[in-house]
């Protein structure tokens, strides 16, 4: 009865929207969208401590499905509709406002959230759930706008930059349909792949997973900015698990990501996935350890992007960082610092024969999806490519809404989850050599070079590393002899790894791939193979397990 009283009231109160957005006519959930905001920045007043300054609603829509296997057997299997609601609200001004400042370094920071929205296009009960939202965001703003001002004068912090950049207003709505997938095929399809393990003895666990969510998003702001966009995103995961005969434990995985059903990768392509990576692990099962290398490091295929992706793309991410007390690093977004490269705008951070772009606007490479692909970003600015790095020198770094030093500015990569607040981050990165012939080689004359570069250096062997997942843990490799034998090795890390690595690149490979950026985002990498004149390696600090006292039942005769 309270809720049918509230519907009543609010459908008799709905006041004209903020800006003058043209949205679709008869859409329910953008017209609760649209009323509840203006409601909100006219009325919310709490004690005259303020109204918001600034609003932003995302309601995301869809379906989702997931399904994993192992060695042939289902293990999990899930499939729903949903609805989710997001809620930027700011108080103070587009100068200084509420955002930027975690007041609880506990809880980290994040905007606030309802995973469980109506499903049903109810105007009254959508409202409801916006309101119930907004209240407690609105809360919160006052209270951190008013623990952030107290922070700033504490430390005397005087360079300070707008909170809220001044943008076009900007509207987009595409047709953004929710996508099925044929969920009793896929259940079948990842029994088979993850079958394939049932032929390799060193495979001691394994799991094949996909992950599809199809559907829209719908964005908009208190200055009028709008969008409808499609909502989606699919990977299917990869993971085998085995044993090296000291007890370390070992681990290769693949993935690939997409966002149309009709991109979902083919049966045939992942089960050969499956066998090269039974084969890998078989190689491994017998494999040595090092204790320490310095010299020449061959990354290949998807180790490649790893390297990219930890050392550049993360670097040129976040440039505003956010503010807690103590001012302390947490991890995990509760205090996070820019990326280590911001501050090295116009300087040389690459080799000089590689340039880097971001391009959401790129749908395809080479007939395979880009899952960085945008139209408009989650602030409702229109996507652009942007040029990062040219002839060596970072010339840009990834822009949100949040003004920094050198660009006041969005460049339309403010991107985030829908708990979080949007930040400037990567969509579809492009690492593209200028074509030297002395420096883009063939696969061959890479390798080529290879050797003869440990040669040079007077090396019984170097490392060729083919799939890594990030810089700064254990991985597995293969020391390349100067005849071309390779052994396989485990249990070792890179130490010491810095930003000199990036110009420490010698030659790259002509063929690029691609393949999934390591971000909290998603988005791709294309990139080809890459040689790295110098790294240093040294034996892992982890501990072994303990091998398993029985061996899998799959192989127990």
């Amino acid at each position: 009865m309270k809720r049918n009283a509230l519907n009543i009231m609010l459908l008799a109160s709905a006041l004209a929207a903020p800006a003058a957005a043209a949205l679709p006519a008869g859409d329910k959930v953008f017209a609760a969208m649209r009323d509840e905001m203006s409601r909100s920045m006219d009325k919310l007043d709490l004690d005259g401590l303020g109204k918001p300054c600034f609003m932003a609603y995302r309601v995301q829509t869809g379906h989702t499905f997931s399904v994993s296997a192992s060695f042939g057997g289902l293990e999990r299997d899930y499939s729903a509709d949903f609805r989710r609601l997001g809620v930027d609200l700011r108080v103070g001004t587009y100068s200084f406002d509420s955002s930027h400042y975690a007041s609880d370094i506990w809880n980290g920071y994040h905007a606030a959230v309802d995973n469980s929205a109506p499903l049903e296009d109810d105007y009254g009960a959508l409202r409801f759930d916006l309101w119930s939202l907004t209240d407690g965001a609105y809360k919160k703003a006052l209270e951190t706008y008013s623990k952030k001002k107290a922070f700033v004068e504490s430390k005397n912090i005087t360079d300070l930059y707008p909170d809220i950049s001044t943008e076009p207003v900007h509207e987009l709505y595409l047709p953004a349909p929710v996508e099925r997938l044929d969920e009793a095929l896929w259940k079948e399809n990842a029994r088979k792949v993850s079958a394939v393990f049932r032929k390799y003895p060193a495979v001691r666990y394994s799991a094949v997973g996909l992950d599809f969510t199809s559907g829209n998003e719908r964005f908009l702001n208190s200055e009028g900015s709008a969008y409808r966009q499609p909502l989606c995103g699919g990977s299917v995961s990869i993971d085998a698990v085995g044993f090296a005969p000291d007890g370390f434990r070992l681990h290769s995985s693949y993935s690939e990501s997409f966002c149309d059903a009709k991109d979902a990768p083919p049966l045939d392509r992942l089960i050969s996935k499956a066998e090269e990576m039974g084969r890998k692990m078989t190689e491994q099962d017998k494999s040595g350890t090092l204790k320490a290398y310095i010299g020449p490091v061959l990354f290949e295929r998807q180790a490649a992007a790893a390297f990219f992706s930890s050392l550049l793309v993360s670097n040129v991410s976040s440039p505003r960082e956010i503010w807690t007390d103590p001012n302390r690093w947490y991890g995990d977004g509760v205090y996070r610092r820019a990326g280590r490269l911001v501050e090295r705008l116009g300087m040389r951070v690459m080799s000089p024969f590689l340039n880097v772009v971001d391009d959401p606007l790129a749908s395809y490479y080479d007939g395979r999806p880009l899952t960085g692909h945008y139209l408009a970003d989650n602030e409702g600015v229109p996507a652009r490519r942007l040029e990062l790095v040219r002839r060596g020198k970072l010339v840009a770094y990834y822009m949100s809404r949040a003004a920094t030093r050198d660009f006041t500015v969005s460049n339309g990569h403010g991107l985030g989850a829908l708990d979080e607040y949007p930040d400037g981050s990567p969509s579809n990165v492009f690492i593209d050599p200028d074509g030297n012939p002395s420096k883009v080689l063939s696969d061959e004359a890479l390798k080529k070079r290879f050797l003869d570069l440990c040669k040079d250096e007077e090396l019984d062997y170097c490392v060729r590393v083919d799939s890594l997942n990030g810089l700064y843990g254990p991985f597995m490799a293969w020391k390349v002899y100067l005849d071309g034998r390779e052994e396989p090795v485990h249990g070792i890390e890179f130490t010491e790894v810095t930003l000199r690595a990036l110009r420490d690149i010698v030659a790259v490979s002509k063929k690029r791939g691609v393949y999934d950026l390591d971000w909290t985002t998603g988005g791709s990498i294309v990139t080809p193979s890459i040689l790295v004149q110098e790294m240093e390696i040294k034996k892992s600090e982890r501990k072994p397990d303990k091998l398993p006292y029985l061996p899998n039942p799959y192989f127990s005769d």
